[in-house]
């Protein structure tokens, strides 16, 4: 059985983060996405969303210079419908990772009409903490 189109918009989704590939991240979101991300406040401290595709790849430009060295490894994918619930780390470089959550909410046009990010700690770093 192929992947669904739901799968097919969140791996190339992650492909497009892992070759640095902006066009092909930004490919995978419709026209009037929304990105609610808590990290859009170091970048634009007066908001934690942006609306629409060019104001998401004005930002992600952002951190692709900071981050040059940015990967995403999967950890699952969860798909129910047209959303999808991705748990992932981000590697900053190859000693800073975070662990995070993205759902995504796709549309009829197999884009990424919807995108909220949550970050955590791994429970490696909470274990670590208690130590403490």
């Amino acid at each position: 059985m192929g992947k669904s189109s739901v799968q097919e918009t969140i791996d190339s989704w992650i492909e497009g983060w892992n070759s640095h590939d902006l066009e092909k991240i930004m490919d995978s979101y419709a026209e009037t996405a929304e990105l609610y991300d808590p990290k859009i406040k170091e970048v634009y401290p007066d908001r934690l969303t942006i609306v629409g595709k060019e104001g998401i790849k004005n930002y992600y430009k952002v951190v692709l210079k900071i981050f040059p060295q940015i990967k995403i490894q999967p950890r699952g994918l969860w798909i129910k419908g047209d959303e999808a619930l991705l748990e992932y780390y981000i590697y900053t470089n190859e000693d800073s990772k975070a662990d995070v959550i993205s759902k995504f909410y796709i549309n009829k046009n197999k884009k990424i009409q919807g995108h909220f990010v949550y970050y955590g700690l791994s429970y490696k770093e909470i274990k670590e903490e208690e130590k403490t």
